[in-house]
């Protein structure tokens, strides 16, 4: 078994017990919500899917991340490679889920405009209306329903406002984890030991000739 380079280990560490921490902010906010809803009597067919889809993407990783975590700490190559495969599909899932809502976002953009201009002008909408429009923008990325911001009048919310797309640090760590898993399968160069007779024998020869006296 190879030696890992100890700064990339730290590096994979890091990045790892940084989605722990994320994966576990997630958990305490599913079960926030769940306990709010549950207390409201709010539960329809759609926030359980949800519910469900928020405690897989908090579970799943928090668990993968305890296991690269001792794969790196105790060199089990087991580990590592349960957390890259298990992060490699979390990714692609994730990558697939946003493929398809990219795909259906102008027909959901349709719909929501049909069915929200029927409400009039969104300066004299109610304020539950305009809370479920706002998390409306803020899922689709957009802002207003046919005019844009000036929609909106002089109450212009913020999600209107662009925000930048966020990195994933899923990929960053599988990357890691890979390079540590070469480094584990790459075989150290031990130089072989000969013992000879004449070694053996004290037959040496000085490599510098003494000093004479003067």
């Amino acid at each position: 078994m190879g030696k890992v380079n100890v700064c990339l280990k730290r590096s994979y560490i890091t990045v790892a017990s940084l989605i722990g921490i994320i994966s576990t902010l997630l958990l305490a906010i599913t079960l926030f919500s769940h306990g709010y809803l549950h207390g409201q009597e709010e539960f329809s067919p759609q926030t359980v899917t949800g519910l469900r889809g928020m405690y897989g993407l908090s579970l799943v990783p928090l668990f993968l991340t305890i296991i690269g975590l001792f794969g790196a700490c105790k060199m089990k190559k087991w580990a590592l490679i349960l957390f890259t495969v298990g992060m490699i599909l979390i990714s692609l899932y994730m990558f697939v889920s946003e493929s398809i809502a990219l795909a259906m976002r102008p027909q959901v953009t349709r719909l929501l405009r049909r069915q929200y201009l029927e409400v009039g002008p969104l300066a004299n909408a109610s304020e539950t209306f305009t809370s479920r429009l706002s998390e409306a923008q803020m899922d689709l990325q957009c802002c207003g329903l046919d005019q844009g911001y000036m929609d909106w009048g002089y109450n212009i919310p913020e999600t209107c406002l662009c925000a930048e797309h966020s990195t994933n640090p899923c990929v960053l760590s599988i990357v890691l984890c890979i390079s540590i898993l070469c480094q584990l399968n790459r075989k150290e160069d031990t130089p072989t030991v000969v013992y000879s007779p004449e070694a053996k024998a004290g037959n040496y020869t000085t490599l510098t000739e003494p000093a004479e006296d003067t």
